[in-house]
């Protein structure tokens, strides 16, 4: 038995890497998201109260279809922010992309769906979708730019390079 610990790479199997920590720049992302999606559930709370005062029946529906699209619409970005920091880089990409392609459709969908249903309000849905929907994304978009995002960068050593020195 060597004194030296068992180089797990060596004998073929990977060896284990260290979980990586939540930088300020992740904790910036997290908190620009979950900011966004309360405002905009706090304003598309607004439009609801609001369609409930209104003489017609289908503008609460409407509305509270419009929430539930907004949702759709902010939440994956809440949930990408949390699951960043354990993503490569391509994976972060392809994850971010696959989910706004993936949102869209949905509410696509659900408008086409809903578009010729008596019961429901288009302009009330709508109005939801945009107060809340737009709303967090450029709230969002604020924030990330306000933030200075530090660059976390941990060097890679290499065999070429010289020892460091103690």
């Amino acid at each position: 038995m060597s004194p030296q610990p068992e180089n797990s790479a060596a004998h073929g199997r990977p060896a284990p890497t260290a979980p990586r920590r939540r930088t300020a720049g992740d904790r910036s992302m997290q908190r620009a998201t979950v900011i966004a999606v309360v405002v905009g559930l706090v304003l598309d709370l607004v439009v609801i109260l609001i369609a409930a005062t209104r003489p017609e029946s289908t503008a609460l529906a409407g509305a509270l279809v419009g929430t539930g699209l907004t949702l759709i619409v902010v939440l994956p970005s809440a949930v990408i922010s949390f699951l960043s920091p354990r993503l490569s880089p391509l994976t972060m990409a392809a994850t971010v992309l696959g989910s706004w392609a993936v949102k869209m459709f949905v509410v696509i969908l659900i408008l086409l769906a809903v578009k010729d249903l008596p019961s429901l309000s288009t302009q009330w849905i709508g109005l939801a979708l945009l107060v809340g929907a737009v709303s967090a994304m450029l709230l969002e978009a604020t924030l990330l730019l306000r933030t200075r995002q530090p660059l976390d960068v941990e060097p890679v050593e290499t065999p070429l390079d010289p020892p460091a020195e103690q």
